[in-house]
């Protein structure tokens, strides 16, 4: 019984330090892949848990190891949440440095004409810089 949930716990935090491993090199689609076997692994610890399969009260050697691979998938657990929120931040702020520029861009190539009837030399185009890294 025991055995059983350090195999599920074990399965699901194998899953979490795979996807934040991908949401740390900032590859949103490898990480959103893993979407099926992650919701796979939480489905059933909880459906393992829910049947009644809980750890003795004894300290063997199992509950020990299953102790400990509870405490990995807390600390997995917070890692996987802080860059899944590193990622969503990221994108916020691409969007809003696109939604940005688009009417810039918009107004650059429309026309300036001056009192004369002349029209304004265009200006250059703005760069834009995106780290990977926040």
């Amino acid at each position: 019984m025991t055995d059983d949930l350090i195999e599920l716990t074990e399965r699901l935090n194998t899953v979490l330090a795979e996807e934040t491993a991908l949401l740390d090199a900032l590859d949103l689609p490898g990480a959103a892949a893993l979407l099926a076997r992650k919701r796979h692994a939480v489905a059933a610890l909880q459906g393992s848990l829910s049947n009644g399969n809980t750890p003795s009260a004894d300290l063997s050697a199992e509950a020990e190891k299953l102790r400990e691979s509870l405490q990995r998938l807390a600390i997995l657990g917070q890692a996987n949440r802080t860059a899944i929120e590193r990622g969503l931040a990221l994108q916020m702020r691409l969007m809003q440095t696109i939604a940005e520029a688009v009417p810039r861009a918009r107004a650059l190539a429309s026309p300036v004409y001056q009192p004369n009837g002349g029209q304004v030399p265009g200006r250059p185009p703005e760069a834009y810089a995106f780290l990977s890294r926040m």
